[in-house]
């Protein structure tokens, strides 16, 4: 099932209900994707079954690495730390609670220097020597992997260290990334950016660090596929699960994936919020008015929206002559 059945606490609040709606994830199918993807990077036990050791190169002894790329609001991020939650060999590190997976988000200033800073930050080195050099900082941090027992780094909004600009070194810091797949101690390295990800990797001359990455695109949800049938599943459970009626001849979940072209995380935000919206308002029906209203707040632009009250066919003819495909 797509959103099991919980025995928690029962949502009879509107607290206990907007809580329970931020922390529910919804699958689309890329979970069995990225889980596969992943078991590849890794030595398998006799059963078949992932273990934590990062597969190396019996040549070489460098480990292997995965890019995963999207677009921004493509629930990258929102699936990678479903990931951690559910995969029961990686567990994400942090100061206070052991783990040999670190989840680092790159800030969009960050240099890759900065980067090195804060994977020793995040495992506990907090004496950092201003002056130091970027290669120094990156030997550190690659010894700082070992020492804190990671088997797996996953670094999201990668693109950001490979952008070009003045200070910034787009060859030093694909190098760096290379490196952590060649420290002493093993480590599997997982990228997730936009596309422009994979294209500075490609700007490298040589391609080697490029070659080193199995590549996972996450795809928006077209109409008609299992996701989209996944994402009503999703959509139309919460709602009962919020106690909200739904009125199927609404279209809900296609004028959702119509407004946010079909891009997974966008999406999940404006589904939750038009949920939000109505167990805030304490209603018990979901009308498309209040849904335009949501809507509407990030996208005041816009003469028609999807959540027009007239039959979605007849709305969606309409923005689509208009020049709005999903």
């Amino acid at each position: 099932m797509t959103i099991p059945e919980t025995n928690m606490v029962p949502l009879d609040t509107i607290s206990a209900k907007l809580v329970w709606l931020r922390d529910r994830y919804w699958r689309f199918g890329q979970e069995e994707t990225l889980d596969d993807a992943l078991l590849d990077l890794f030595e398998v036990d006799d059963e078949g079954q992932m273990t934590d050791e990062p597969r190396r190169d019996p040549l070489t002894g460098e480990t292997e690495g995965l890019m995963v790329l999207g677009m921004s609001g493509g629930g990258k991020t929102a699936l990678l730390k479903r990931t951690l939650r559910a995969n029961p060999i990686l567990t994400e590190f942090s100061i206070d609670e052991p783990g040999n997976t670190l989840f680092i988000t790159v800030p969009p200033e960050a240099t890759i220097k900065k980067l090195a800073e804060i994977i020793l930050s995040e495992t506990g080195y907090k004496k950092i020597d201003p002056r130091l050099r970027a290669a120094d900082a990156w030997e550190m941090a690659r010894h700082r992997l070992g020492v804190v027992g990671i088997c797996a780094v996953v670094i999201d909004e990668c693109h950001h260290i490979l952008r070009p600009g003045q200070g910034r070194d787009v060859l030093a810091a694909i190098q760096a990334l290379k490196h952590i797949m060649q420290s002493q101690h093993p480590v599997a390295l997982i990228i997730a950016g936009v596309p422009a990800l994979r294209d500075a990797l490609l700007s490298e001359p040589s391609g080697e660090t490029y070659r080193r990455f199995s590549e996972l695109h996450l795809a928006s949800i077209r109409p008609g596929t299992r996701s989209a049938r996944l994402f009503e599943t999703n959509f139309r459970k919460s709602a009962e699960i919020l106690g909200l009626d739904v009125d199927e001849a609404d279209d809900f979940p296609e004028r959702i994936l119509f407004a946010t072209g079909g891009q997974i995380g966008k999406s999940v935000k404006l589904a939750k919020n038009i949920l939000r919206g109505a167990v805030t308002r304490q209603r018990d029906t979901l009308c498309l008015e209040s849904a335009e209203r949501v809507f509407r707040k990030s996208n005041v632009q816009h003469t028609l929206t999807p959540f027009d009250t007239a039959p979605w066919p007849e709305v969606r003819k309409e923005l689509e002559a208009m020049g709005w495909g999903p």
